[in-house]
C-alpha cells in the first residue's frame, strides 16, 4: 500500500533534514521545496526525486488516487505530494482530494432521455468484464452524457492512426500521454512546473464545435466517497497546451457504480476558476440509473 511507502518517504526527509516539515507548516509557502525551504538531497534541483530517497518502484509508490494513500501526518496537516515529472514530486498544502459525499446529485428521469441511436449497441448490454472505457461508451450510447454536457452536436475527438493498409479513425482519445514539454501546476497563491517525462492517464476526451470535454471515471460496486482533483487537472493543462485555437475545456467526474442489474452513473462537472487549481467549484452534478429497462409510470 501507497501509504507505507510514504511513511517511509516522510523519515527519510525528515532524517536527512530534521522539522522540515515543521517549518513548511508555518511557512506561508504552499509549496516544498521552495525558495526558503531547499531540497536537502539536492538544492540545485526544485522536486524531490525517487533517486534521492533510494526508493525503487517509483510507478506504485508515487502516484496518489485516494486519500488514504498519505500517511496520517500528512493527512492531518492537508500535506499531500503531487507528482510533478518522471519519478519525482512535491508537496502542496492544500486540497486534492474532493469529497463527494458533500455533493448532492440531481436524480435524472432516464424515461426522458433518448438513445444517441435506434438501439444500444449489444456489447454494451453484454454481461462480460468491462473496464471504464466500456462503461462511458455505455453512458454516451444511453444519451446520459449528452444530456448532462448539453450538446445534442457531440462529436468524438478524432484523431487518424495509420494502419498498414488504410486509415481509420480511433473515436475518442483516451490512454497513457508522457510530456515531452513542461506544464504549470497553478495555484492562486503561486505555480510549480510539471517537468517533461511525467506520465498520466486520459480516461476519454469529446470534443463539440466549441468546447473539448474531459472525462475521468471511476467504476465500483459502491459510490466513492472521495477523488483526486489531480485526474481532471493534469488532462486539463495538457489539452490547453497542445490545442492551437481558443475552445473552452470543460472537466466531468463520472462515479459509476454496479450492482446486480443496477448501474448508476453520477456525474459532476467541476470548474477550475482561472484555471487555478486550489479554485475548484461544482457547476453541475446528475445520477442516471439504469436497469435495462426502462418503465414508464
Amino acid at each position: 500500500m501507497a501509504q507505507k511507502d510514504w511513511e517511509e518517504v516522510l523519515e527519510l526527509i525528515e532524517n536527512k533534514s530534521p522539522k522540515l516539515f515543521e517549518k513548511f507548516l508555518t511557512q506561508d509557502q504552499i509549496f516544498l521545496p521552495n525558495n526558503m525551504l531547499f531540497n536537502p538531497f539536492d538544492t540545485n534541483h526544485s522536486n524531490f526525486r525517487a533517486s534521492d530517497l533510494g526508493k525503487d518502484k517509483p510507478g506504485q509508490w508515487i502516484p496518489i488516487y485516494y486519500f488514504k494513500e498519505i500517511p496520517k501526518y500528512f493527512q492531518e496537516n492537508g500535506i499531500v505530494p503531487i507528482r510533478a515529472g518522471q519519478a519525482e514530486f512535491f508537496f502542496y498544502k492544500g486540497k486534492v482530494f474532493f469529497n463527494l459525499e458533500s455533493v448532492d446529485f440531481k436524480k435524472i428521469d432516464i424515461c426522458k432521455i433518448k438513445p444517441i441511436e435506434s438501439y444500444i449497441p449489444a456489447t454494451l448490454k453484454a454481461k462480460f468484464q468491462r473496464n471504464e472505457n466500456a462503461y462511458l461508451n455505455k453512458a454516451i450510447a444511453l444519451g446520459f452524457v449528452n444530456h448532462f454536457v448539453s450538446d445534442k452536436e457531440l462529436a468524438v475527438f478524432e484523431h487518424e492512426v495509420a494502419t498498414k493498409g488504410h486509415k481509420r479513425l480511433l473515436y475518442g482519445q483516451f490512454g497513457k500521454i508522457k510530456l515531452t514539454n513542461m506544464l504549470q501546476f497553478k495555484t492562486s497563491k503561486g505555480r510549480k512546473p510539471i517537468n517533461p517525462g511525467f506520465q498520466f492517464e486520459i480516461d476519454l476526451v469529446l470534443e463539440s464545435k466549441d468546447e473539448i470535454i474531459i472525462f475521468e471515471a471511476k467504476t465500483g460496486n459502491k459510490y466513492f466517497s472521495n477523488f483526486s482533483l489531480l485526474q481532471l487537472y493534469y488532462p486539463l493543462i495538457y489539452i490547453q497546451s497542445i490545442i492551437e485555437e481558443p475552445k473552452t475545456i470543460r472537466t466531468v467526474f463520472i462515479d459509476i457504480t454496479t450492482f446486480g442489474n443496477t448501474e448508476r452513473y453520477r456525474m459532476m462537472e467541476i470548474k477550475f476558476e482561472n484555471d487555478n487549481f486550489d479554485k475548484a467549484v461544482v457547476h453541475s452534478a446528475c445520477e442516471y440509473g439504469y436497469e435495462n429497462v426502462c418503465t414508464k409510470t
